[in-house]
C-alpha cells in the first residue's frame, strides 16, 4: 500500500530510468518479482513512464502570443499520471485552453492524495494535502480556476480535501476546482468555446468514469465532443480498477471479470475511438480489448487541428 500510494517517487524513478523501466516492466521475471515483493499482479498491464516530464514540457515550451489578451486564468493540477505516464494528455490541454484564450499556468504540486488515502495511509496523505491547499489557495486568491484532467483528482480535491484538511483554504481550493472539460463545457454556455473543427473524429465509444459520476456533472466530455460533430456513445460501466485495489495480487483476476460488461460494450459498439477521462480505465479497457483509450482532451486537440509538439510550441 506505501509504495502504490507513493506515485511521486514511482513516478520521478520511472521517468528519469525510461525506457529501460518500460522494459524491465515488461520482462516476466521482473514481474514475477514485483508481484512476490511489492504485490502487484504480473500480469497487470502497468502504464508507461517518459523521460520527459508533462512539466519539463510545460517549462520549455514557448509562451504564448496571441494578439489579446487571456480573457481566463487557470492553474492547472496536471495529475501524476499525465506528469509521469502521459504527459500528452497534458499538452493537448494546454493547446485546446489557450486556443480559447485561456491563461495557463502550472502551479507547484503533489500527488493528490487518493493512492495513499485508498490503502488507509490517511497521515501520508493529509501531508500532500495540507501542500496542495497551500499552493493551489494562493492560485485562487489570484483569480484562477483550477482544472484538473484526472477526475479521481478533480474528486479529491472538491469533496475531500474540505474534510481531510479542514481549513478555509481547502474549502477555496473546493470551490474554485474544475473537471477538464466540465471548465470546457462552462465555456461553451457562455458562447466562449471555438466550435471551429476542421477534423471531426467520427464515432467514439466515451466510458464515463466513476469519479465524474460522482461529482454529479453529467457526461460533459461526451457532450463537448458532439461539438467535434462526433456520434458519441456513452458506456456508463465502472472499469473495476478502483486506485490500487485492481492492481493487487489478490484482486486481478477479480477485477477483470468486474470489467467484463464494459469490454463486451466497447466491442459491441465497435466505434473508430474509444474514449475515458480515466487513465486507470484506459489501462484496464486496452488489457480486455486490446483497444486504446485516449483521454478526451486528446481528441478535442485534433480535431482543432492542433500539434502540441509542433516547432511553435518550443523554444
Amino acid at each position: 500500500d506505501r509504495f502504490l500510494g507513493n506515485t511521486d517517487l514511482v513516478g520521478r524513478i520511472g521517468s528519469l530510468t525510461a525506457p529501460v523501466s518500460n522494459w524491465m516492466n515488461a520482462v516476466w521475471v521482473n514481474r514475477k518479482f514485483m508481484e512476490m515483493a511489492v504485490g502487484i499482479h504480473a500480469r497487470r498491464t502497468l502504464p508507461p513512464f517518459h523521460r520527459e516530464t508533462f512539466s519539463r514540457w510545460f517549462d520549455g515550451r514557448k509562451p504564448d502570443r496571441r494578439p489579446q489578451p487571456a480573457r481566463d486564468r487557470v492553474a492547472l493540477f496536471a495529475t501524476c499520471s499525465v506528469e509521469y505516464n502521459d504527459p500528452d494528455t497534458g499538452k493537448a490541454a494546454v493547446t485546446v485552453l489557450e486556443k480559447n484564450g485561456v491563461d495557463v499556468t502550472l502551479p507547484a504540486q503533489r500527488c493528490c492524495g487518493m493512492p495513499y488515502l485508498d490503502g488507509g495511509a490517511v497521515t501520508e496523505a493529509k501531508r500532500l494535502i495540507a501542500d496542495n491547499v497551500k499552493s493551489l489557495a494562493e492560485e485562487v486568491r489570484q483569480g484562477r480556476e483550477i482544472v484538473v484532467p484526472g477526475p479521481t483528482c478533480s474528486y479529491m480535491l472538491k469533496q475531500e480535501y474540505p474534510w481531510l484538511d479542514g481549513s478555509d483554504d481547502a474549502n477555496l481550493v473546493a470551490a474554485h476546482t474544475r473537471d477538464l472539460f466540465e471548465y470546457l463545457a462552462s465555456l461553451h454556455d457562455q458562447g466562449r468555446l471555438d466550435t471551429r473543427f476542421p477534423k471531426a473524429p467520427g464515432t467514439i465509444s466515451y466510458q464515463l468514469p466513476c469519479h465524474l459520476k460522482a461529482q454529479n456533472m453529467g457526461t460533459r466530455s461526451a457532450d463537448v465532443l458532439r461539438l467535434t460533430g462526433a456520434a458519441v456513445e456513452v458506456i456508463e460501466r465502472c472499469s473495476a480498477v478502483d486506485g490500487t485495489w485492481g492492481m493487487k495480487t489478490e484482486y486481478f483476476e477479480l477485477s477483470m471479470k468486474l470489467a467484463g460488461p464494459l469490454f463486451r460494450d466497447v466491442q459491441a459498439a465497435k466505434p473508430e475511438r474509444v474514449a475515458t477521462d480515466c487513465p486507470l480505465a484506459a489501462l484496464q479497457i486496452h488489457q480486455g480489448t486490446g483497444r486504446v483509450a485516449r483521454h478526451p482532451i486528446q481528441i478535442l486537440a485534433e480535431a482543432y487541428g492542433l500539434d502540441p509538439e509542433a516547432p511553435e510550441w518550443r523554444r
